[in-house]
């Protein structure tokens, strides 16, 4: 019955979760999503934890949510599952890594704070099962070592609440990375984490205890530098404070530099805190040191903690309540033991050596009296003296009062002595290397001076001089940095040297054999690559030997073969190869620089400090000393042209051969070209070629990108690169640039650089002539003659491209071109207003700059703010305050109707009909335009509103006054409008003649159009008989222009015209029959057909002119 049960319960909840699941997918609101969800996971992870694979990819799902919250709650579910499975994480790392990576903050943060859980639960579960993990399980693994190594990275993000979860991290790290002492004091939840100490093995093949104890130190200083940062925030000191008091307490390790710390922040507070911040870092900095207190871990450290107290402000009564005398007693009396113990034995030992001590003082003070000995451990000290004189040797040195006395001698020897060790001494003394002028031949002798006498500048020239043509078969003897050997041999003594013996063995080997010697060691290191893998110290020995060979001719092709046998194993060796290339030639210029700084001494009579000076025994002269700087300093200079030329010929022959690869999927040349140390100008200029690679040119411009966020030395070379693209014809190419271009440019960093490229391209446009640059450039992409002296439209094009780009991003550039505007030529103001459709559309008529420019207009630019605002209005209605920039410019400012054109619709009936007559004089496309505008014909607008209807239109045009607009005007006018079939309609125009009727006077152009419209719609013709027979009531004969179209209507509607005629006065009806005699022959006609009775109806002096022919 049990198991039934459980197989129902199972059941409804698997209902129940695709029910909740469902609703959440179809649910448009953040709540009811986070509520389901919440749900689901109450089910499937607490409940019926069995069920968690079966939903795993459906509130995954949910990670492409929109909404913040709901991918916060993803990452919520993931942390929870791989705590309820620790190898859930295996399936989700690819999810999860997804969601660390998000655009959304939020959603950062809360995945850095899940993968402290992760990683610490992750890191347990590897560590117990390291031998039976899988190769996808080291993969995962893997890639949570790059999660862990970018969360600790983002110190110095520009976000402060990702730097919050980076501290808190960090603190789990330094954790997990050092050793649970017996004096650790570990808070309940934590009992169960790892640490350093649970590892069985020292190493292991994915773990090393001292690598990762050091990473964790690593870790911990890297906290504390930015723990003492002067521009952390205050939210991030306290956690800091809070950070560090936990690792204190759970790793007593820790707790003396965690005080230190302390006391550096109370010293150096920093200066962007306010009052109230700093009370509160100083609150919960004492609240930390009162828990420390409390614990037993305060014993040995009472002075550390009573400075600080005090420090923070306690009285001596609060201190003594939070540290107890027992304690204050006891860490007094375990100090004291330990001072005496240490006294004890050092009694014991001193009693056991004094005598051999004192024979060997006085055996060293009988050799400090020869000056030679003092000179060479002065040259050998010289060696290991830091380049700046520390702060505190400074403030605490005291010069020695009585140099070269015996008392000095002797108390030099006793510090000897006591620093070498009494042990150490005689075999130290007895390895000691020194130098003889009998031993080496002249070009080594010369060598060895060299390198003695600038030994007081630090400058080490072994290497060099090795590498030198002239010195490849000779080999120099360099000081050693331990004690000279002439403190217990005559001087006379030779030092053994190994090159006196291989030399007699070489020289008796011909080169071919010497050179099959060298081919066959040098294959036996390239094909024990899997072998020596396996040892980290061997595998970078043969590193360092396989980069090395490559100064032998032939060698470094070698090298390039084997590494592109398996380039993606193999990539890192050539990294190796470039930065050893790089470093020799970084150590040639501290070198030149050192050479240089000397020879400006000397040239200024300024005094070389004693640890600078030269050893000029013999030459004793200063001319000297500069031809012996000036002769070192050409021979630095050819080394420096030589590594260069050698780092530049291997760099460009290991991208040419990744570029030329077909499979560009691995990523290996982006990889490798993002971390070389410097590119040379050959290297940019190959990258510059790859990025215009129709097949490629999207990948390698991603890469371009990258490397110019990333090398901040050569970022300007490299966004000379991208910008140069900005300007080609190719449009593929030329958009994308354009687009990384807008992405920069939202960086402070890159936005001025961009700008003032994109506007000294734009400034060519106000010269009369393309300059030479701009020939240059587009003769270098067309590869073809072009005419300097006339600008043509693609030299134009270039010089906009990337200035209209800008435009929409930065409103203000519209004024930057407005200005060139004025001073280019008629060819270029017309390309500039061709392109400046979508940059305008991309503002808008919200924009306050283009307001502004509209406004406040410079002189001769009236064309281009005319274009702005026809752009702006072309497919909507003009905003409220367009309308009024522009009706204000058009009232005071710029009087030209033209203006007005594009804002028609925003305007009152009034203002329409008043600028008509000033309208419809523009040209019959301009017209059009603007009846287009009114009637709401060919617009794009949505929601067309306008001023005036049709009816309006067409009655105000038939009422303007022919003083203000000749007849004609107003004739082509109504033409255009007529022109409109779908708009005036047969009601349209019945009710226009309608409005007109009953105006007086009856405008002119009535019965015109009356006619136009019987001629368009011939059945308006009885409603023409009416309006004509209201006419009549009217004496239209009086207006000698209606009269006239008055006849003619007639005419034109026979035979319904004898019901309008024969209302007509005698006088009038004669005027008819003048100007239209076939009027009365139809009336006689009509007239003899109709009834007696109705004859009789008609006068008789009617009848008399109509029967009279």
């Amino acid at each position: 019955m049990e198991i039934g049960s459980d197989k129902n319960q199972i059941e409804d909840t698997l209902e129940k979760v695709a029910e909740l699941l469902n609703e959440a997918s179809i649910s448009n609101k953040d709540s009811v999503r986070l509520t389901n969800l919440k749900h689901v996971q109450e089910l499937i992870v607490y409940k019926n934890p069995e069920l968690l694979d079966n939903f795993l990819d459906e509130i995954l799902q949910f990670q492409l949510d929109k909404s913040g919250e709901v991918k916060k709650f993803v990452v919520s579910f993931i942390e929870e599952a791989c705590k309820k499975d620790t190898e859930t994480i295996f399936k989700l790392i690819d999810n999860f890594r997804y969601l660390l990576f998000d655009e959304n903050v939020n959603v950062q943060k809360r995945a850095y704070l899940a993968m402290i859980n992760i990683f610490k639960n992750t890191l347990k579960w590897v560590v117990r099962n390291q031998n039976k993990l899988n190769d996808e399980q080291k993969q995962t693994w893997y890639t949570l070592l790059d999660l862990k190594n970018h969360i600790a990275s983002q110190l110095d993000s520009d976000n402060d609440g990702i730097r919050t979860c980076c501290i808190k991290f960090l603190e789990s790290l330094i954790l997990c990375m050092s050793e649970r002492l017996k004096e650790s004091i570990i808070p309940h939840v934590n009992k169960g984490d790892f640490s350093v100490d649970q590892l069985d093995q020292v190493e292991t093949d994915l773990f090393n205890r001292d690598e990762l104890k050091e990473e964790g130190r690593y870790h911990f200083k890297t906290l504390l530098e930015y723990t003492l940062s002067s521009h952390i925030s205050s939210v991030n000191l306290i956690s800091s404070i809070c950070v560090l008091s936990n690792i204190a307490k759970q790793r007593p390790e820790f707790i003396q530099t965690v005080l230190e710390t302390y006391s550096k922040i109370l010293s150096n507070i920093p200066p962007t805190l306010g009052k109230s911040q700093l009370n509160a870092v100083k609150k919960q900095m004492k609240l930390q040191i009162q828990s420390i207190c409390k614990s037993s871990l305060c014993v040995g450290f009472v002075s550390e903690l009573t400075s600080l107290l005090s420090d923070l402000g306690c009285s001596p009564n609060e201190i003594n309540r939070l540290i107890p005398k027992n304690i204050s007693i006891e860490s007094n009396k375990r100090r004291l033991n330990q001072a005496q113990t240490n006294l004890d034995s050092k009694k014991v030992k001193l009693n056991q050596d004094q005598k051999n001590q004192e024979k060997l003082i006085d055996s060293l003070v009988e050799r400090l009296q020869s000056k030679e000995n003092v000179t060479d451990l002065v040259l050998v000290s010289m060696t290991n003296l830091p380049d700046k004189m520390s702060l505190k040797f400074s403030q605490e040195y005291k010069a020695i009062s009585n140099p070269g006395s015996v008392q000095q001698i002797r108390s030099l020897a006793q510090m000897l002595v006591t620093y070498i060790g009494e042990n150490n001494f005689e075999s130290t003394s007895q390895n000691i290397l020194t130098v003889d002028d009998d031993d080496l031949d002249e070009e080594e002798d010369d060598d060895l001076k060299f390198k003695l006498k600038l030994k007081s500048e630090k400058i080490d020239y072994s290497e060099t001089v090795g590498k030198h043509p002239i010195h490849r078969q000779s080999s120099v003897s360099t000081p050693s940095k331990t004690l000279p050997t002439n403190l217990n041999k005559s001087a006379s003594n030779k030092t053994f040297k190994l090159n006196d013996v291989t030399n007699n063995i070489i020289n008796k080997i011909d080169q071919t054999q010497l050179q099959d010697l060298y081919n066959k060691a040098h294959n036996r290191i390239l094909e024990t690559d899997e072998n020596v893998n396996r040892n980290k110290h061997a595998c970078i020995i043969r590193k360092k030997v396989l980069v090395e060979s490559t100064t032998l001719p032939g060698y470094d092709q070698k090298l390039t073969n084997y590494v592109f046998e398996d380039v993606k194993k193999r990539i890192d060796l050539a990294l190796i190869w470039l930065y050893n290339n790089y470093l020799k030639i970084k150590q040639c210029y501290h070198k030149k620089s050192t050479l240089e700084n000397m020879k400006y001494k000397l040239e200024n009579g300024l005094n070389i400090k004693e640890e600078e000076q030269m050893d000029i025994v013999e030459v004793g002269h200063e001319v000297t000393k500069m031809e012996v700087i000036e002769q070192n300093e050409q021979y630095i200079l050819n080394q420096i042209e030589f590594y260069e030329a050698e780092y530049d010929r291997t760099l460009i022959s290991i991208l040419d051969s990744l570029q030329q690869r077909k499979e560009q999927k691995d990523l290996l040349f982006s990889k490798f070209i993002t971390q070389v140390p410097y590119l040379t100008d050959n290297a940019l200029n190959l990258l510059k070629n790859c990025c215009q690679d129709s097949e490629k040119f999207l990948f390698n411009m991603s890469t371009l990108s990258e490397l110019i966020v990333t090398r901040s030395k050569q970022r300007n070379e490299l966004l000379q690169i991208l910008l140069q693209f900005t300007s080609l014809s190719n449009q593929v190419l030329r958009e994308n640039a354009c687009t990384i271009c807008l992405n920069l440019y939202e960086r402070k960093q890159f936005a001025q650089i961009i700008e003032d490229y994109a506007f000294n391209r734009l400034k060519y446009l106000s010269l009369p002539n393309p300059p030479s640059e701009l020939i240059n450039d587009l003769t270098e992409e067309t590869q073809e003659m072009l005419d300097a002296s006339t600008w043509n439209e693609d030299m134009i094009k270039s010089c906009l491209y990337l200035y209209l780009e800008l435009i929409p991003v930065n409103h203000k550039l519209i004024n930057g071109l407005s200005e060139v505007y004025i001073e280019s030529v008629a060819e270029i103001k017309r390309v500039i207003l061709k392109m400046l459709e979508t940059p305008i559309k991309k503002m808008g008529m919200d924009s306050q700059e283009l307001l502004k420019l509209i406004q406040d207009f410079p002189r001769n630019s009236e064309t281009l703010v005319l274009r702005i605002i026809h752009i702006l209005t072309e497919k909507s209605q003009p905003s409220i305050d367009l309308v009024n920039k522009v009706r204000n410019l058009y009232a005071t400012k710029l009087p030209d109707v033209r203006f007005l054109i594009p804002i028609l619709t925003g305007l009152t009936k009034a203002e329409v009909i008043a600028a008509l007559p000033q309208l419809i004089k523009l040209s019959n496309a301009v017209v059009k335009e603007v009846f287009n505008r009114l009637l709401g014909i060919n617009t794009n607008i949505p929601v067309h509103k306008s001023p005036v209807n049709p009816t309006e239109l067409l009655v105000a045009l038939h009422q303007i006054d022919q003083a203000n607009c000749d007849l004609k005007t107003v004739i082509n006018a109504t033409s255009l409008c007529f022109a409109e079939k779908q708009i005036y309609t047969q009601e349209v125009l019945t009710s226009v003649m309608q409005q007109l009727i009953e105006i007086t006077p009856i405008p002119t152009l009535y019965m015109r159009t009356v006619i136009q419209s019987l001629t368009i719609y011939p059945k308006l013709s009885n409603f023409v008989v009416i309006m004509m027979q209201r006419l009549i009531g009217k004496q239209i004969w009086k207006s000698p222009k209606v009269w006239e179209g008055f006849i003619k209507c007639c005419q034109r509607i026979k035979p319904l015209s004898h019901q309008i005629l024969l209302k007509l006065q005698p006088a009038q009806l004669k005027e008819v029959f003048q100007v239209a005699p076939d009027l009365k022959e139809h009336l006689n006609k009509y007239v003899h057909s109709i009834t007696p009775l109705e004859r009789a109806q008609i006068t008789t002096e009617t009848m008399e002119l109509i029967e009279n022919l």
